[in-house]
């Protein structure tokens, strides 16, 4: 029989600090999307069914994402907690930054802010599924 896999809970990301408020709805679910599409191989975003199970909950906020100074240069950090589902004790607490060249500040789209939120995801998830896959919850 095959190993039964990690159970991670991917709650609704947050948001900080965004520079225009009009991509804070596409900034949250790119973050979700790149979160649980980390999320593979011993871990699962399928509840468990059996009774006592435990696993993992994974939260996530926006902490910034702006143009540089220069306007040159679209930024974007992330910070997530790992506790344990269900208790909820705090465990790991994986962080992510992600840059992206833009032409200027006044000209940036919904496509570069879901491209560079999805980076600096992809980022935390490097060190976050690491943790999630070799410590038992």
């Amino acid at each position: 029989m095959a190993d039964p896999k990690i159970y991670v809970q991917v709650n609704k990301f947050a948001v900080k600090d965004i520079f225009d408020s009009k991509h804070k709805a596409k900034a949250v679910t790119a973050m979700q999307k790149a979160a649980e599409g980390a999320i593979k191989g011993k871990l699962t975003t399928d509840a468990p069914k059996e009774k006592g199970a435990k696993g993992w909950s994974l939260d996530g906020s926006l902490v910034s994402l702006a143009p540089d100074k220069a306007g040159k240069k679209l930024e974007a950090k992330v910070s997530m907690s790992i506790s344990t589902w269900p208790g909820k004790s705090i465990k790991a607490m994986p962080s992510g930054t992600a840059a992206l060249a833009i032409a200027s500040a006044d000209k940036v789209d919904a496509g570069d802010v879901e491209a560079v939120a999805e980076g600096a995801v992809a980022s935390a998830m490097k060190s976050a599924t690491k943790y999630m896959e070799s410590t038992a919850p």
